[in-house]
Formats: structure tokens, C-alpha cells, sequence
């Protein structure tokens, strides 16, 4: 893969390219980033899923899709993410790479001409978007919200969020809530819209063997020179005045129970890797200490991973477990939590971590769609991460390194999802 290339159209609106001859086909996104809100976070989830169903230039969902076949079977992809304390909405289009169309046809350029089309040009009729394009999507969100929450090792890690980050944007889901979203109006769905395109942060991103130029100066023609009220800023606390212990019930046959840690903000490339691999050392790999010690020599628990979120500067651990072991089990994460903030780390668990890891980022190269993914998850950051760089860094991490993360974890928060057994 070649060297990932920044450049920016305007103030606020910054296009990507990734050069990369091994795959067929190719992907454009679109990401508008907006300061995560209660009062518009359901609005722009259901937003991304209504803008990918019709715009003016092709009125419904049988038209749009004539299209795309036209387009050697393009397709399009609504995403919402939550990075930092910023709600993420992405739009991407994959299709058939130039050089090999039939006719010679310059297809990442009308893909580019549709993704505008449809965040820029959306079907609206007397004013609103379509009644029926609305309720249908409506529908998938809430049954994607309540997926969230049947899931229970999702929902207990989101509430544990929650908790933990009352004070904070962070503690606003990606979808908003429930209730949010059935109350949600078609005039509350054209102003999210019109909000979107005025006061987010765009970050265009194109994958794949074509020449960018042209797609970069299509983008440019919309969005260049426009003048785009930006704001907002991740909220890092790294100091905790007491360890909260929540509790809540629920109708399951596993309680479940998330622990939440604050740790520094990465500042740079070498700390994001550090993390990565403090958090694998952790419990992210059979040799780690959650799962060598915790689940496998004690038997507390069905399951015992962590998770680092670098943006946010949290770490999370959640593990399945039996009610009555509830209390040894938080005891237990605790003490390996300890030892690997004393320093107490083999060589074994560095070298299976950095292999892990190592494999995790250089798995990522395999998709498009991976790709774009680990890319967004840094784009907030002036100088993102690229997945090969990450995965050669990963190598002259030190021991001390790691360490040096390790040592700033702070227990914030335990929620424990208790069960009927």
C-alpha cells in the first residue's frame, strides 16, 4: 500500500487518499463529524440511513439502485460511530476500480458525483424527506438499538459507559436513545440535515488505484471556500476521586461485570501502540494475565478481555461471570491490574502481545472496508495512524513504554449487570 496523502479543500473539510493496487475495486467516504449531542444524536443516525435510499437526481430506492448496478454494482454504506466525544456519520460507495472497466468509464467519478448527490441534493418533497423512506428506516434503527441492548455484554459495556462518563458527551450513545429516535420529526430530521452540512467537520476518504485528482477537485467545487462553523473538543479526565460500584438487575442467566479505567491520553503514534499493548497484555491474548489467571487458574468467569479506547483515554474489561462470584472476580481483575502497573511483566506476555497486536493492524490492510475503518478511528488526530505503520512501530515498543501507560490506570467505575440464576 502506498503513502497515505492529506490534503485540505477548506477550512474544516480536509480530503484523503489511499493509494492501493490490490484490489479491485475502490471506496469513497464521506465522514461529518458534529460534537456528540442528546438533542441530535438519534436525529443524525436515522439521517445517514434515510440520505442512502434517494436523492433529487434518483427519487427512490428502485431508480438509485438502477444506478448503481449501472455502476458495475456499486453499493453504499451508511455508518455511525462514536470517536472521542464526537458522533462520526459516514457515507461510503464502493464500486469497480477504473482500470477495469469494460468501456474505459471513469467510475470513481461518477461515484463521487452520486455520494454528493445524495448528502448534498437529497430527495426533500414540500420541504421534508420522504414519509415512507423515514419510517422504514426508523424501524432498522430501533431494531438495531434494541439488538444493543439483547446483547448483553454490549449493553453492560455501554451502560457501564454511561456511568462512568455522566458528566461527559461521551456518555451519549451513537444512535441516541429509543426514545429518542420514535419521537423523532420529519422537521427535526431537515434541520439535524441542514445542521450537518453547515457546522460538521468533513473528512473525505478515497481507497483504491485511481488518480484522486478528480475526485478531489469534484469535492472541491461543492465544499470549497465555504465558510464552516466548527467546534467542539474531547473532554480527558485522568483523575479519580472515588471508585463508583453500580448495580443493576436484569433477567440473565450470566451477570456480567465491566470494569472502567482512566488512563493518559496518547499523545502521539509510539503511545497509541503502547496502549494497544498494554491493553493485550491485559487480557487481549490466551497468555494474557486476565485470561491466564483470572478465568483460566480460577475459574471466576466465563470470559475476561479489555479494551483500550485511545481517544477517550478509557480502558474497559468485562467479563461474564456467576453472581456469587461477582465480588472474587473484581478482586481478582484488580490484582492483575496492579501487577501489570508494578511492572510485573514476562517476556512471554510482551512477545504473544506484540504478535497479537502486530496481526490485529496488519488484518486490517486485508478490506477496503477495514481500512477505512482504522482510519476514521484516528481522524481526529492532525497526523492519523496508517495500519502498516502501526504494525512496524509495534516492534521497538519498550517494556518501559508500556509501563509508562500502565502506571496512569485509574479504576472509575464497576458496574455489574446481576442476573437470575
Amino acid at each position: 500500500m502506498d503513502e497515505f496523502m492529506r490534503k485540505e479543500i477548506c477550512e474544516g473539510v480536509v480530503f484523503n487518499s489511499i493509494v492501493d493496487h490490490r484490489f479491485k475495486i475502490g471506496r469513497i467516504s464521506v465522514t461529518l463529524l458534529v460534537p456528540l449531542s442528546r438533542s441530535t444524536a438519534a436525529a443524525n443516525a436515522l439521517l445517514s440511513c434515510v440520505l442512502t435510499r434517494s436523492c433529487q437526481q434518483y427519487p427512490d430506492f428502485t431508480s438509485l439502485n438502477r444506478r448503481l448496478n449501472e455502476l458495475y454494482g456499486a453499493a453504499l454504506y451508511p455508518m455511525v460511530r462514536r470517536i472521542g466525544d464526537f458522533q462520526a456519520i459516514t457515507i461510503s460507495a464502493s464500486g469497480l476500480d477504473d482500470r477495469y472497466a469494460l468501456e474505459g468509464e471513469a467510475v470513481f467519478s461518477e461515484l463521487a458525483e452520486l455520494l454528493c448527490s445524495i448528502i448534498f441534493e437529497p430527495k426533500l418533497t414540500d420541504g421534508h424527506f420522504d414519509e415512507e423512506d423515514v419510517e422504514q428506516e426508523r424501524r432498522q434503527l430501533l431494531e438495531d438499538i434494541d439488538a444493543e441492548y439483547n446483547e448483553k455484554r454490549v449493553y453492560a459495556v455501554n451502560r457501564c459507559i454511561e456511568k462512568m462518563c455522566r458528566d461527559e458527551l461521551f456518555a451519549i450513545g451513537r444512535y441516541g436513545t429509543r426514545e429518542d429516535v420514535v419521537n423523532l420529526t420529519q422537521d427535526s430530521l431537515l434541520a439535524a440535515w441542514k445542521s450537518l452540512l453547515d457546522r460538521s467537520r468533513i473528512e473525505i476518504t478515497m481507497l483504491g488505484s485511481t488518480d484522486p485528482e478528480k475526485v478531489y477537485r469534484r469535492f472541491a467545487e461543492i465544499l470549497g471556500g465555504k465558510p464552516r462553523r466548527i467546534g467542539g473538543s474531547t473532554k480527558i479526565i485522568t483523575e479519580v476521586a472515588e471508585v463508583r460500584h453500580i448495580v443493576e438487575t436484569d433477567e440473565i442467566t450470566q451477570s456480567k461485570l465491566v470494569m472502567g479505567y482512566r488512563c493518559k491520553y496518547p499523545e502521539n503514534k509510539r503511545q497509541i501502540v503502547a496502549a494497544s499493548l498494554m491493553s493485550a497484555i491485559l487480557g487481549g491474548t490466551p497468555t494474557s494475565k486476565l485470561f491466564a489467571n483470572v478465568r483460566e487458574k480460577q475459574s471466576l468467569c466465563y470470559y475476561c478481555a479489555s479494551r483500550v479506547d485511545t481517544e477517550k483515554a478509557l480502558l474497559l474489561i468485562d467479563s461474564g461471570v456467576e453472581t456469587g462470584n461477582i465480588q472474587k472476580t473484581e478482586e481478582a481483575v484488580t490484582e492483575q491490574v496492579e501487577l501489570l502497573k508494578n511492572g510485573r511483566i514476562t517476556d512471554e506476555e510482551i512477545v504473544s502481545a506484540k504478535l497479537a497486536v502486530k496481526n490485529a493492524y496488519l488484518s486490517s490492510l486485508d478490506s477496503l472496508a477495514s481500512i477505512q475503518a482504522f482510519y476514521i478511528q484516528s481522524i481526529l488526530r492532525s497526523e492519523p495512524l496508517s495500519p502498516a505503520e502501526a504494525a512496524e512501530i509495534v516492534e521497538d515498543i519498550t517494556k518501559e513504554e508500556i509501563m509508562d501507560v500502565a502506571a496512569t490506570l485509574r479504576l472509575d467505575t464497576v458496574f455489574s449487570l446481576v442476573g437470575n440464576e
